[in-house]
């Protein structure tokens, strides 16, 4: 797993590449404790099956606010109770899409969040049952807030 620490618009974020798949071009990367599912450009077929070391090339420049519509959530596997959807960037919330009880689905918007004077759908990464709804319309959060519990 290889660390970095990237300072996008003034926004820092710490990313931990941790998987490169050579055969379907993609990797998995953590960014702020939010795992994602990404396209790697050039990055070629393995030719044989032996074990070999890669460097990808991440895009910096790319990224406005924090990876959204371009990158899919990957699904993790279920939880331990109390799992936090948290606020990728700095915003206000504009919208509370599910209430305490609510069944979610991996992929489901949540809750849309106003950054930088753009509106960002927020997904559920897992699947789960809300335990509470940490934030109201209206409210501002940091990095890392947490806006829903999954249990």
């Amino acid at each position: 797993m290889k660390n970095y620490n990237l300072k996008i618009n003034d926004n820092e974020y710490k990313v931990q590449l941790d998987k490169l798949d050579h055969n379907s071009k993609t990797a998995r990367v953590i960014v702020n404790g939010n795992e994602y599912i990404v396209e790697v450009d050039g990055v070629k077929p393995m030719p044989t099956s032996k074990p070999q070391v890669s460097k990808a090339t991440y895009n910096a420049a790319a990224p406005t606010a924090a990876p959204a519509p371009a990158v899919a959530s990957a699904p993790k596997a279920a939880a331990a109770a109390g799992a936090k959807i948290a606020s990728p960037l700095p915003g206000t919330i504009l919208a509370i899409n599910v209430a305490v009880g609510d069944n979610v689905t991996v992929g489901q918007n949540v809750a849309v969040l106003e950054a930088m004077k753009m509106e960002n759908n927020i997904t559920a990464d897992r699947a789960g049952v809300v335990k509470e709804v940490c934030v109201a319309k209206g409210a501002s959060v940091m990095e890392g807030d947490a806006l829903i519990i999954l249990g």
